[in-house]
């Protein structure tokens, strides 16, 4: 009697990359705005695209959010290529930080700005927001404040956010840094997008304020609880360092569900090689050649 030998498992099918980029150029006439990008970003990640300025670093993030066109390359963002499906990667890619693209209005009340917000991504025949929807996205915003601050403890950084709450009432301009950068983050988040791009996490003056907005996009999560994908964060800005100091930010913070972080360096150009030393016989003609220089120099200054 022959036994059958026991069908093998399948592997566990390995999770296609949420953007993947290969060799992404942009032009403009005769400037390069970046040339021969290339980066896979895993779903659920922090992607950081880190440069100086000029770089070409908010021309990326528009474009692998569906709104720039490139000039050569390969790009995909969650299945759909670029440029190709770019309606298709707007409706589900969040973009904030770029006072030219999405500007907050600082004239309007935090109230109105994300009834404003909540009006644009509902439905046609619902146009009102409710105010239990308008205070529902305020809590949000404000519990994740109130969650950093407690994780920062007695570190520097919770300073900037003992103040940074969202009041309902209260002019855009009139809130704290910290505050309108998460109000940014939650009016992006509305619509339940699976990537958020956040663009210029520099604007923010300093140090402590730039680790807070860190903290806030390696925990920040989908204001739709019913989602069950994990929400990836891409953002640009000129100097990581603040990301990377999180890590000694104490255990409170290392105990939060920090997303994992995946970091693209913009414009670097290679260290020039040192060059070579001047032989003995070199220094020495080039030494003789300098006197016979200063001796010129000094004969017709005379």
């Amino acid at each position: 009697m022959t036994s059958t030998p026991p069908a093998s498992q399948p592997l566990p099918a390995v999770p296609a990359p949420a953007l993947s980029v290969e060799d992404l150029t942009l032009r403009a006439g005769k400037r390069m705005i970046f040339e021969g990008v290339t980066v896979e970003v895993p779903a659920g990640s922090l992607a950081v695209l880190a440069g100086p300025s000029g770089a070409g670093k908010s021309a990326l993030a528009l474009a692998l959010a569906g709104r720039l066109v490139v000039t050569s390359g390969q790009a995909s963002v969650l299945g759909h290529a670029l440029p190709r499906h770019a309606g298709a990667v707007r409706r589900r890619v969040g973009f904030t930080g770029n006072d030219t693209v999405v500007p907050l209005d600082e004239t309007l009340t935090v109230r109105h700005h994300v009834a404003d917000a909540l009006k644009l991504a509902g439905s046609w025949w619902r146009p009102a927001a409710s105010r239990e929807q308008v205070d529902g996205i305020i809590t949000t915003a404000n519990n994740l404040l109130g969650a950093l601050e407690d994780a920062f403890g007695d570190d520097p950084a919770a300073a900037a956010l003992a103040q940074a709450r969202l009041h309902r009432s209260e002019l855009v301009r009139d809130a704290s840094p910290v505050a309108r950068f998460t109000l940014g983050v939650v009016l992006a988040l509305i619509p339940g997008p699976d990537v958020l791009v956040v663009d210029d996490v520099d604007r923010l003056r300093t140090a402590d304020e730039r680790r807070a907005a860190w903290a806030a996009l390696l925990t920040v999560e989908r204001t739709r609880r019913d989602d069950s994908a994990p929400l990836t964060v891409v953002a640009t800005c000129q100097d990581s360092r603040e990301l990377d100091g999180l890590r000694h930010a104490g255990p409170r913070i290392s105990a939060l569900p920090l997303r994992p972080v995946v970091v693209h360096a913009l414009g670097v150009d290679p260290v020039p090689a040192a060059p070579p030393e001047p032989s003995a016989s070199a220094s020495a003609s080039a030494s003789a050649s300098a006197s016979a220089s200063a001796s010129a120099s000094a004969s017709e200054i005379r």
